[in-house]
């Protein structure tokens, strides 16, 4: 049985069960028809029962490698997917060269609002672990893992996560200038100098100086007659 550890940002609940579908795809070689992975019900996610069966058929698609050498094996995914009624599909992807080597897989369905039982709008996809860089293993490496790629998918930890739309912050927008009748900038005036702003102080303190520096000299004189 596929375990299940089930975290929401925030609490929601599905107001029906929603199915996920997935595929393998190789790019320049005819589409491979998406088939149901599981259903999540009550923020929870049940394979499908036919899971093991379809492994054989996406085995088998991987054979056209064979006839395709310019098609390189990192190049090939892994896709799951929501089905959008009168609309094309939401898909996320991982690299099939990495499923062999995982141990835990995540499903993060993006919801409109956090209030609000409303189907997802998209879904992304995550396995871990990977590589840091995504890398895929060595050519001897993946000719030995890749011969059933799929059979980690059947018994691996799943985390679905419901996720609302969140918007980014607002920009800090500076008021703008104030403008002219005729839309020109209005220029700041002119920042006065200190003789142009405190002249009527200095003008006080010289004509006090004068006044006090005059009082000495004439009793000097009277005291000489």
């Amino acid at each position: 049985m596929l375990s299940s550890s089930i975290l929401l940002f925030p609490l929601l609940t599905a107001a029906s069960a929603l199915t996920v579908y997935h595929r393998v795809y190789i790019p320049g070689v005819a589409e491979n028809s998406f088939v149901e992975r599981g259903v999540i019900d009550s923020s929870l996610f049940q394979p499908s029962p036919s899971l093991s069966q379809q492994w054989p058929d996406f085995e088998k698609a991987l054979e056209s490698l064979s006839s395709t050498p310019h098609i390189t094996l990192d190049r090939v995914l892994y896709q799951v997917a929501l089905k959008r009624e009168g609309s094309e599909w939401d898909i996320s992807s991982v690299k099939l060269c990495h499923l062999p080597f995982i141990s835990s897989q995540t499903l993060i369905l993006h919801t409109p609002h956090a209030s609000a039982s409303l189907p997802p709008y998209a879904i992304d996809y995550f396995v871990s672990p990977i590589p840091a860089d995504g890398s895929c293993p060595s050519v001897a490496g993946a000719a030995a893992t890749l011969a059933s790629p799929f059979r980690a998918l059947s018994n691996i930890n799943t985390t679905v996560v419901h996720k609302s739309a969140t918007l980014p912050p607002l920009p800090q927008l500076r008021t703008p200038p104030p403008l002219t009748a005729e839309g020109a900038p209005v220029q700041p005036v002119p920042e006065k100098s200190f003789i142009q702003k405190y002249w009527m102080y200095v003008a006080a303190i010289v004509v006090a100086l004068m006044m006090t520096g005059g009082a000495p000299e004439e009793e000097g004189q009277s005291a000489g007659r």
